[in-house]
This record gives structure tokens, C-alpha cells and sequence, in this order.
């Protein structure tokens, strides 16, 4: 995808950090140390930048980041992926974070298979969930979104499920880079009813084995732009491609709506442990390149996976692996997302 790590400097390490909360963070760590640095940008809640000293550990693949209260991080070095979550100022959230940066959004170009969650800002009331596929323009200016369908080269949206009259929402963001001193990112908007150009988020760039990760921190106002309403939220999108049947394999950590539930996942079936549920430790059927229909049928849709109780398939939720490292899950009970981390 072209990218290169955000810090050039070997002593320091630097991430983009997506919050839950609809703001962007870049992290900055001293390696020896553990002196960081963490610095808003277009925060919602008026955040300022906070500075202190975190316990920094090695183990393995992996890299802990530790303050009481504060910073409780893990990243994987292996694809690079960040998982935790942090509390800055008044505002505590999960976060996923990349340490790459990619200098030009033509390297981009591609069908991604995207879930997404927002919310408005004040109370987190009227949360929506939303999958699809979005097509990044060959000259990396645009995203087509297509939610509730598929997307072709062309940004035609197609409609995967018959089961129902619904027809995909088309949508377009505009994509520039952001040229601050925090410009690891780069900045999405949308044209409103208003003719006017409105914020719609923040894009991050990640990367993996199943190819670039795309981080999308949203904000802004309804309605692309002309509502009074500001919503927050999150989005991860992956290249669209078949899954192989095996990624989801092994041990994760994923959250959800009553804690963190720890996931052993084999071929076709997960063992699922969460002690804040009774009965704390139970069974679900796994099914890779499929989607649920409104009918709770299956439905061919390559890059997704469905988990579900067996024999209940209105309990089937959607699955979508990102790298070794990290999938996210929707969480039906929320209208949200919870991410999985690989153990």
C-alpha cells in the first residue's frame, strides 16, 4: 500500500488513534522510557494534549502500554495494529490505532468490505449500524460507499438481499490529506443538500496480511452536514476478497456490550467465555463469506463471517476479520461494534 511508519525516529514510536468517542488521537512514546505524549486532533470534546510516563513491555509479538487510569494498550508487531483503550481529560474510550501513514490516497484504490456505527454526541442516543462495500477512486479523491450492498468498479451499488424492498444507500465522500503537523491522516467530507461542504470524519490507514485497513473516525453533523444533530462514531473497512475459512482462527479478545468475552475459535464453531453472562461459557457456530438476510437466511458476501447460537440464526451477528491481528463484531444489542483483539 506504500506506507511508512509515522515516526521516522528509531527511539520513538508514533500511532493514529481512533477513539469510540469520535475522536482522533496521535500517541507518541518514548521506547526506553515510556514517556508519551498525546495530542487531539479535531476533538469533539475540547480536549488538550496530555503528556506522562507509561510502563512500556515486550513480550514476544507483542508490546504493552500501561498507566493506572489512563492507558491500558496493546499492539501487535506483526501487522502493527493498536487495541486498548485510553482516558484523556473527562472522555474515556476504546481505541484501535496504526503506527503507518501513506502519502498518497491513490494507493488506496480498491473495493474495501466496511462496517460502521454512529451515534449522536450527546447522550449516544439513535445509534445506527451500517455494512457494505466502499470503492476508493482509482485516484484515491473519492469513496463511494454502498450500505447494505456491494459496490462495482464503476460505483454501481448492487443489491445482495431479495429477501426484502430495500435497496442500498449510495454514498460519496470526498478524501484529502490532512497537511497539519499532525498529518498522519486524511480528512473525508460530504456535499450536503445545502450545497456546502461538510466534515464527515477522519481516515487512518492501517495494514495486514489481508492487505490496507482503513480507519474511519466520524464526526460531524447529520444528514451530511445539515442537520443541528452532531454524530459520532466509528468505521473499519478491508479489502473485499473470499476468505479462506481460517482467519478468525485462535484466541481473541473481543469486547461487547457486557465486557470483554474471550473467544477460541476452530473451524465452523467458537467457544465463547464471558463471566458477566450466565451461563458464563457457551458455543457458536461460525460461517465465513456469508451475510444475513432479513429473512435470517444466509448470504453470499465474500470478506464477512456470521456467528450464531445454533438453531437460533436471529442471533446472528456480523463478523469482520481485518488482519491476524484484529476483527470487529456487531454487537445487535447496541446497534455498535466491538473490537477483537488476536492473544
Amino acid at each position: 500500500m506504500g506506507g511508512t511508519l509515522i515516526s521516522n525516529d528509531p527511539a520513538t514510536e508514533s500511532f493514529d488513534v481512533l477513539a469510540s468517542i469520535g475522536d482522533t488521537w496521535r500517541l507518541t512514546v518514548t521506547k526506553d522510557t515510556g514517556a508519551y505524549t498525546l495530542t487531539p486532533n479535531n476533538s469533539q470534546y475540547g480536549l488538550t494534549a496530555e503528556s506522562g510516563t507509561l510502563t512500556r513491555t515486550v513480550s514476544g509479538d507483542f508490546v504493552t502500554y500501561a498507566l493506572a487510569n489512563k492507558v491500558d494498550l496493546k499492539q501487535d508487531t506483526r501487522t502493527g495494529a493498536l487495541t486498548g483503550s485510553m482516558t484523556v481529560g473527562s472522555q474515556s474510550a476504546t481505541v484501535s490505532g496504526t503506527p503507518y501513514q501513506v502519502a498518497n490516497s491513490s494507493k488506496l484504490a480498491g473495493i474495501y468490505s466496511f462496517m460502521g456505527t454512529t451515534r449522536e454526541k450527546v447522550g449516544g442516543s439513535s445509534p445506527e449500524f451500517f455494512a457494505g462495500q466502499m470503492l476508493i477512486s482509482t485516484d484515491g479523491a473519492t469513496a463511494t460507499l454502498c450500505i447494505g450492498g456491494q459496490v462495482d468498479t464503476s460505483g454501481n451499488c448492487i443489491d445482495v438481499d431479495k429477501t426484502d424492498t430495500k435497496t442500498p444507500e449510495k454514498g460519496v465522500i470526498a478524501i484529502a490529506k490532512d497537511t497539519g503537523a499532525n498529518g498522519g491522516f486524511y480528512k473525508l467530507s460530504v456535499t450536503g443538500s445545502d450545497n456546502l461542504i461538510h466534515d464527515f470524519g477522519n481516515l487512518l490507514v492501517g495494514n495486514g496480511d489481508l492487505g490496507p485497513v482503513l480507519l474511519i473516525d466520524r464526526f460531524g453533523n447529520g444528514d451530511n452536514g445539515t442537520s443541528s444533530t452532531v454524530r459520532v462514531g466509528n468505521f473499519y473497512a478491508v479489502k473485499s476478497q473470499t476468505l479462506k475459512g481460517s482467519e478468525f482462527n485462535g484466541t481473541w479478545k473481543c469486547g461487547t456490550s457486557n465486557g470483554t468475552a474471550t473467544v477460541i475459535a476452530g473451524t465452523g464453531q467458537a467457544t465463547i467465555t464471558n463471566p458477566n453472562e450466565n451461563p458464563s461459557t457457551w458455543s457458536e457456530d461460525l460461517s465465513y463469506n456469508t451475510v444475513n438476510a432479513s429473512d435470517n437466511s444466509k448470504l453470499t458476501f465474500a470478506g464477512y463471517m456470521t456467528i450464531q447460537m445454533s438453531g437460533k440464526p436471529s442471533s446472528s451477528a456480523l463478523i469482520l476479520p481485518l488482519s491476524a491481528s484484529m476483527a470487529v463484531v456487531e454487537n445487535q444489542s447496541t446497534r455498535g461494534i466491538g473490537i477483537c483483539a488476536k492473544q
